[in-house]
Formats: C-alpha cells, sequence, structure tokens
C-alpha cells in the first residue's frame, strides 16, 4: 500500500470509528464502553466515558458542529463532578459510582490487595495500598477531566486545591519508583497539567527535576533503567505529555526517534498509541530522519489493523478482546468486540500519523493528552 493508499483508508477508519461512538452514546453525554459485554458497573461509570466521547468529538471535528448551547452543557455536566470528599484533594472530579464499585465488595480484589500487604511487609516488593491506588485513580480522572475542559476552550469552575506545597511536590516526584516510569510518569503528567491549567506549582521546578531525570545516553526518562521498553515507551510518553503542558523541549528528540525506529510497541491499545505518541512529538521537533518516521507511522497504521473490527467499525483494546477494566473496575466481559477506549485511542494515533504524512485535514484535531 503506497502513502496515498494508507492516507484515503486512514480517512476511511476515522469515519467508520466515528459512526461506531455514536453508537454508544446512550444520551447527549454518556457513553457505554462497549456494544456487546458490558458489565453493570460499565454501563453506570459515567465522568470518564462522557470524557472519552467528549474528546473524540474534538478530534473528529463533531465538536464544532455543535450548538453553543450544547457544547456549554456537555462542560456543565462534566464540572457537576467537581465535589468535596476529605479522603481527596478539594475539588477533585469524582464519578460517586467509580468509587461505589472500586469499593464494592469482591473476594478475589480482596485477597490481592492481601497478598500485596503481605509482600510489602516484607520488604521484597513495594505495591500500593488499596487507598493509594483509590487516590491515584481520583487523580487520574481529575487530570482527565481538566484537560478534556481545557482541549475545548473552557476550564473547571472550582479550582483545584492542590495536593502539596512546592517542597513537597519535589519530596513526592522524588520518592516515587522511577525505574517504572509508566506510573511514576503519570503523576509527573499530572503535576504538570494541574501547574499549566491552576498555577498550583511553579514549573521551573518541574523542570529542574525532570532535567535532572532524564537519561543523557538513550534520551528516556527513569532511574535504573527498565529491561521492558513498554516502561521507557508509556513512561516517555507521560513524561512528554507533561512538558508539553508547561512547553518545555523534549531533552533528547533524535535519541528517542533512533529508538522508537530500532523497536517496536506491543499491539495493545496504550502501548501502540503512547509508541505514536512519542515518534510525533519527537517528530515536530526535529526532521531526523523524517521518511523513515513517516515510513514508520505508515506501516503502524496498517499493523493497528489487528485491533480494528471491520464489522462494527471500531478498535479494541487487546487483539480480539475489549478493554476489561477502567481503574480497578470491571466494565466489560472482554468479548471480540471493539471499545470506546480503544477507538478514542487508535483515532487519535491515525491523525498524529496524518499529521505527521502532512495530510491531516483541516477539520481534525490532535489530542493534547
Amino acid at each position: 500500500m503506497n502513502i496515498k493508499d494508507s492516507v484515503s483508508d486512514l480517512y476511511l477508519k476515522i469515519n467508520s470509528c466515528s459512526e461506531f461512538i455514536n453508537k454508544l452514546k446512550y444520551n447527549e453525554y454518556y457513553f457505554n464502553p462497549a456494544l456487546e459485554g458490558v458489565t453493570e458497573e460499565g454501563s453506570n461509570l459515567e465522568l470518564g466515558f462522557s470524557c472519552y466521547g467528549l474528546k473524540f468529538n474534538y478530534l473528529s471535528g463533531s465538536w464544532d458542529d455543535l450548538s453553543k448551547n450544547d457544547k456549554n452543557n456537555w462542560i456543565d455536566k462534566i464540572n457537576s463532578y467537581q465535589l468535596s470528599d476529605t479522603k481527596f484533594p478539594n475539588n477533585s472530579y469524582i464519578d460517586p459510582n467509580y468509587i461505589y464499585y472500586l469499593n464494592q465488595f469482591d473476594f478475589k480484589q480482596s485477597v490481592k490487595h492481601l497478598i500485596k500487604k503481605a509482600i510489602n511487609l516484607s520488604g521484597l516488593k513495594s505495591y500500593d495500598s488499596k487507598s493509594v491506588y483509590e487516590s491515584k485513580s481520583i487523580n487520574a480522572e481529575t487530570k482527565q477531566a481538566i484537560s478534556t475542559l481545557f482541549q475545548v476552550g473552557s476550564q473547571n469552575l472550582k479550582k483545584l486545591e492542590p495536593e502539596f506545597n512546592s517542597k513537597e511536590v519535589l519530596n513526592y516526584l522524588n520518592n516515587l519508583d522511577w525505574s517504572k516510569p509508566w506510573a511514576s510518569g503519570a503523576q509527573f503528567s499530572s503535576i504538570c497539567v494541574y501547574s499549566a491549567t491552576q498555577n498550583t506549582y511553579d514549573p521551573k521546578l518541574l523542570i529542574e527535576f525532570i532535567d535532572n531525570l532524564v537519561d543523557t545516553e538513550s534520551g528516556f526518562y527513569f532511574r535504573d533503567k527498565p529491561a521492558d521498553n513498554r516502561q521507557l515507551f508509556n513512561g516517555a510518553m507521560k513524561i512528554i505529555s507533561g512538558l508539553d503542558w508547561i512547553d518545555h523541549e523534549i531533552h533528547y528528540p533524535e535519541k528517542i526517534i533512533d529508538f522508537c525506529l530500532e523497536n517496536k510497541p506491543i499491539f495493545e491499545g496504550c502501548d501502540i498509541v503512547d509508541y505514536i505518541y512519542i515518534l510525533y512529538m519527537c517528530s515536530k521537533k526535529s526532521n531526523y530522519k523524517k521518511s523513515e518516521v513517516v515510513n514508520t507511522m505508515s506501516n503502524l497504521s496498517k499493523e493497528m489493523n489487528v485491533l480494528y473490527s471491520n464489522k462494527l467499525g471500531g478498535y479494541s483494546y487487546f487483539q480480539n478482546k475489549s478493554q476489561t477494566h477502567y481503574y480497578g473496575v470491571r466494565i466489560t466481559e472482554g468479548l471480540d468486540t471493539p471499545d470506546l477506549h480503544a477507538t478514542l485511542l487508535c483515532t487519535w494515533a491515525n491523525t498524529m500519523i496524518l499529521e505527521t504524512m502532512d495530510e491531516l485535514d483541516e477539520k481534525f484535531k490532535i489530542l493534547k493528552p
């Protein structure tokens, strides 16, 4: 398939994905996570899936077709989840149904938490406690809601109360496990979003921290290099997206490009999109090996077909299997069917591929995660 055919195929997929997303919508602002195999929990979660739906409308250009009233109502709906709960920073975004289902008794999950607690006490490994996991999940939902609102030129109505002061935030970042930059990078990224949108942290502190974290040899961000490339790719995605929010340059884009060209991602929703994102962002900063980057992007668009459903027109998070969990809550039975999150991610990936090829129609947008 030549570049022209590849571009045509990508636009066909974007259009079919738009039709698929519309089938998931069950009212103006809410979406099911999949068409089939949705659990009770999956059918009742609201905030996260509403953000996914709005982001898809934005990147596909459908947001611009909405009336001003519809846009404002959707924004108001997302802002209605800003709540005060003493367990979390004041004015966090909280879906009460998510809290309910996360804490609903599940024997298997309870056993897992007990095992992790025992391992923590042994000193062999360190796992998040259930309360820490819950806090990180609410932080992730809050970051997603705020970034979604800012993506469409809006904002949260109430300022998010910072979890740390300036001194504490550096201590917090330094104490994260940077041999696992995927998880730690997510925390850094959310703090960057809050710095940019809430003026809670001085970006100079965050820049100083990340300047000391970057590995000058590989260009990636870690302490104690992970053996798993997934950690490198996905961790870099979190860090680079955070840097984008605070307007700081990627440190070594050409080194990251070299590594990406020599190493392939795993073909699951998050992995492949994180890989495309860092390659896309680095190629925006440098024309280094641009033709190889374009060819790699074109090939990836074809290889993503293993996640695409010709029948239904969307993407699945895993090969022949929908995404099963949303921050610890089981949302589908994992049937062979496309899902909301993967369709959003892969369509975003396709727009980044098209822009890298200089073929993106002005109707479509690139997400800022």
